[in-house]
């Protein structure tokens, strides 16, 4: 087992107004930390994709092409601001077209409403050219009755189901056993998603700042650490978060690793 991460849930300056870190020094940090890959998974873009992998290369790292987007339940109708969350990660150069791809379509004035946004039949008929993985707490598995049908066939297309070690959010907490739960029974792995927005604290507090701009309250964003740390801060955050077992705390982050290993170069 690898005594390090990939991340796989990442924003950087791209993530507009979420995040004021450029992606080059989060691929500094990682170089320093001999990650061997990273993600950017920026909210429904995936804007200059390209110099983010060119710099990755130069700093000895595979570039994974990622993208969280917004689900919802249908595009026809009376249109819901249901927006669910979701983390898409390209495996190979078909599955990077077709993720270009799926983010143009989102794009689509049909599709967008407030978000550019995928409905739940287009996720579930993403190929396996995309690796999926749950995601945060505006994810549908969180906020999706699971005697539903529309969880049960979300979760089937999942290939990986998020847990997170923010340590004092008890919500955070709740999803992280229900995921664990959800692992065994459904036979899906767990990997580990830090949710990284900031470098560090410093990039923490200009973010809020750009959070205030938006206008919008999230009443319990300092439960939340999202700054970028190493693989043994992460464990560490797990184990005082206090819910997982030390099996799949550890087999949650070498998930990661698994992941890069399934990506290709691109």
């Amino acid at each position: 087992m690898d005594n390090n991460y990939v991340l796989t849930h990442l924003h950087t300056q791209y993530s507009l107004l979420d995040s004021v870190t450029p992606f080059e020094e989060y691929m500094d940090r990682a170089a320093e930390f001999g990650m061997s890959a990273i993600a950017c998974t920026e909210h429904g873009n995936i804007f200059n994709w390209v110099k983010k992998i060119l710099y990755a290369r130069e700093k000895g790292l595979k570039y994974i092409h990622g993208c969280e987007v917004y689900l919802t339940k249908s595009h026809g109708g009376d249109r819901v601001r249901d927006n669910y969350h979701t983390i898409l990660l390209a495996r190979n150069n078909d599955g990077v077209k077709e993720l270009n791809s799926l983010i143009s379509l989102s794009n689509q004035p049909d599709h967008f409403y407030y978000k550019p946004r995928l409905s739940f039949d287009e996720f579930c008929n993403i190929s396996k050219n995309i690796i999926t993985t749950s995601a945060c707490l505006a994810g549908p598995l969180n906020n999706l009755d699971e005697s539903s049908s529309d969880f049960q066939r979300l979760i089937k297309r999942y290939d990986y189901l998020e847990v997170q070690p923010h340590e004092n959010s008890s919500d955070q907490m709740f999803l992280n056993e229900k995921l664990a739960d959800l692992s065994k029974r459904y036979g899906i792995p767990l990997i580990c998603g830090t949710d990284t927005h900031a470098l560090n604290e410093y990039d923490s507090e200009c973010r809020k700042l750009l959070m205030a701009r938006k206008h919008i309250v999230y009443t319990s964003e300092d439960e939340f650490d999202l700054t970028m740390h190493s693989y043994d801060e992460v464990v560490d955050k797990f184990r005082r978060q206090g819910v997982l077992s030390e099996t799949d705390i550890l087999s949650a982050m070498e998930s990661t690793n698994e992941v890069s290993k399934l990506c290709d170069e691109i």
